[in-house]
């Protein structure tokens, strides 16, 4: 029985999809590991959001704060939308894929949708819950939460901001994805780039918020 003839082009091809699996794989394990290490530029971002809201709280003006959040879940809500209809389209492109390594293609695009969608839903739910929590008795708080009002809200921005960080790393990783029939070798180059900038941010001692 003789092996199938695999040529260049689509060995570059299957090379390139298993080099952005990868990628995938190692920004996923990074940013896991870096939540717990807690000396690196995702703490300092806690930290940073965590301060807000404790300034926040002080200031004791706190409705446009939550008028801030309620606008947001407005835009949240049009991206969940937007996404669930080029879901839609990314799927029937998957059913009408001639050979194997369009599916696998089409089926990573699907794969990132579904982070995206899953990290938008999750800020969805806390974003929702923030503008309550402004106006709920610390003393409430305390004890259920054992924590300060400020500590327990500070934790629940942070979580927005890191659903926020994953859903863009997502759509960014779509985006790489949307050049692969252009060029392998230009999506592995995309892939990579974009997977550097992500561990970077995660391992830095600094901040990196300019970097999402």
């Amino acid at each position: 029985m003789e092996l199938p003839q695999v040529t260049l082009e689509e060995f570059t091809k299957i090379l390139s999809l298993l080099i952005f699996a990868l990628c995938f794989a190692i920004s996923m394990v990074t940013s896991s590991r870096a939540f717990r290490r807690g000396n690196n530029a995702r703490a300092v971002r806690s930290e940073y959001r965590r301060n807000w809201a404790e300034a926040v709280l002080k200031a004791g003006d706190v409705t446009p704060v939550a008028d801030v959040f309620r606008n947001k879940l407005t835009v949240l809500a049009a991206m969940l939308g937007g996404l669930v209809v080029s879901a839609g389209l990314v799927l029937n492109a998957l059913f009408a894929a001639t050979n194997i390594i369009s599916m696998f293609h089409i089926g990573f695009i699907l794969v990132m949708m579904a982070a995206a969608f899953f990290h938008l839903l999750m800020e969805i739910r806390t974003s929702t819950y923030i503008p309550l929590i402004f106006t709920v008795d610390g003393s409430l708080i305390e004890k259920h939460e054992k924590m300060t009002k400020e500590e327990y809200l500070g934790r629940l921005v942070d979580n927005t901001y890191d659903d926020f960080s994953s859903t863009i790393n997502a759509l960014f990783y779509i985006v790489a994805l949307l050049f692969f029939p252009i060029s392998p070798l230009l999506f592995i180059f995309i892939t990579l780039v974009l997977t550097y900038l992500f561990v970077r941010r995660d391992i830095s001692e600094k901040s990196r918020i300019e970097i999402f």
